[in-house]
């Protein structure tokens, strides 16, 4: 059975950044993991994208599209209230109500979350665990 994951905004990114979400990609289709998004995940994806990149000739509309394709969008209802930061509820949601295995953020207030009802790694975990070829 393929694993459920739910990626943070603050991964693609990263990824988006350095001109390698790509190599994200590629890690969700080598090895085969159903990777949920929501409406609001999308938002904060594009209202954060653009500042983000460092080469100002990728064009944003493209890496949204990339990853519209790549993952699945699920809409969600807003029912989890106990993250230690309240504007990630909705990432809780998403990964709960998909019955989602893991989110991987960069967030050290996610990543210290001791009461977590799904499991929570890190960029670096998620890297070493699902390798792929530079």
């Amino acid at each position: 059975m393929n694993k459920k994951v739910v990626i943070d905004t603050s991964v693609y990114l990263t990824y988006a950044m350095y001109n390698k979400l790509y190599r994200l990609l590629a890690v969700f289709y080598k090895y085969e993991l159903v990777v949920f998004i929501n409406n609001q995940l999308l938002d904060e994806i594009e209202r954060n994208l653009e500042s983000s990149l460092q080469n100002k000739a990728i064009k944003p509309i493209l890496i949204m599209d990339a990853i519209i394709a790549a993952t699945n969008n699920f809409e969600t209802s807003a029912t989890y209230n106990l993250s230690p930061d309240p504007k990630d509820n909705f990432l809780f949601d998403l990964a709960i109500q998909t019955n989602s295995e893991l989110i991987v953020t960069k967030e050290k207030a996610l990543l210290n979350f001791k009461d977590t009802p799904v499991a929570i790694r890190d960029i670096k975990w998620f890297k070493e665990t699902y390798p792929v070829a530079l």
